[in-house]
């Protein structure tokens, strides 16, 4: 059996650098990565995503698809190269086992999701990007209060050829209507990567803590820890790589992962 799964679907357009216009089924511009490498694993240097950014279908926490309408364009900023992206959309849905996460044709409350972000890549330094964004959105599980979502985000990377320095940090906080406390998840991960040849070495560490109540992230709790890899060129378009995962857990053992993947690009 067979499943089309449409991903990314906009009609845009763009009048000059400074006003582009899509209207669709998008990545959502909340950080970096998930706006820097969409579903290519060929284009990634780790194997997998962080798990901050891990999509829906995969137990992901952020709502990195969207279906909506975005604005996006440079800023008169000189030298700076200030950008701007502001979406609009239906949000994703409540997390609960039966819910579609992204919400192609309807809206569970009569609020929209929106995201607004900005960032720089200076000329001085080629490869840097610095950026910040705030996503605001209302979630409406069942048999529970709505609940307020926000999401900031921040993110210094620093990406080269053959070298990569990404670093991105979150803060989801969730308030429960009527409820006076708010659950702050917090999460981070860097990642420093060096191409020698046809060899590049990678290490990543990741973090992410959903407090022991949260409303929405009962199912994730703490992880934490490092990966380590390789990625192998032999040829221009074919990789090979292998990576080991400690991955630890609150309250469970932690689990060893290795794993090992092919790319390849035409």
């Amino acid at each position: 059996m067979f499943i089309v799964d449409v991903e990314r679907l906009l009609l845009q357009y763009s009048h000059n650098d400074y006003f582009n216009f899509a209207v669709g089924r998008y990545h959502t511009a909340i950080g970096y990565y998930n706006t820097a490498y969409h579903h290519s694993t060929w284009l990634q240097t780790a194997i997998g995503r962080p798990f901050l950014f891990a999509f829906e279908d995969e137990g992901g926490i952020l709502p990195t698809h969207e279906v909506g309408a975005s604005i996006s364009g440079r800023l008169p900023s000189g030298s700076l190269g200030l950008h701007y992206i502001v979406e609009v959309g239906n949000g994703r849905a409540s997390r609960t086992p039966l819910d579609e996460a992204i919400q192609n044709v309807v809206d569970e409350n009569n609020r929209k999701a929106v995201n607004v972000a900005f960032f720089a890549r200076p000329q001085a330094l080629r490869g840097l990007q610095t950026g910040f964004s705030v996503y605001h959105d209302r979630l409406a599980p069942d048999a529970m209060p709505k609940i307020g979502r926000t999401i900031l985000a921040a993110h210094v990377v620093f990406a080269k050829p053959n070298f990569e320095w990404l670093n991105e940090a979150l803060l989801v906080r969730h308030a429960p209507k009527g409820n006076p406390r708010v659950f702050n998840t917090p999460g981070f991960y860097t990642q420093i990567s060096r191409r020698f040849g046809s060899y590049r070495p990678y290490l990543r560490y990741e973090y992410v803590n959903a407090p022991v109540n949260e409303p929405v992230f009962s199912d994730v709790g703490l992880r934490h820890g490092p990966s380590v890899g390789l990625r192998y060129e032999p040829i221009e378009s074919l990789a090979f790589k292998l990576q080991y995962d400690r991955v630890g857990r609150r309250n469970l053992p932690g689990m060893n992962i290795l794993t090992t993947q092919f790319a390849f690009t035409f």
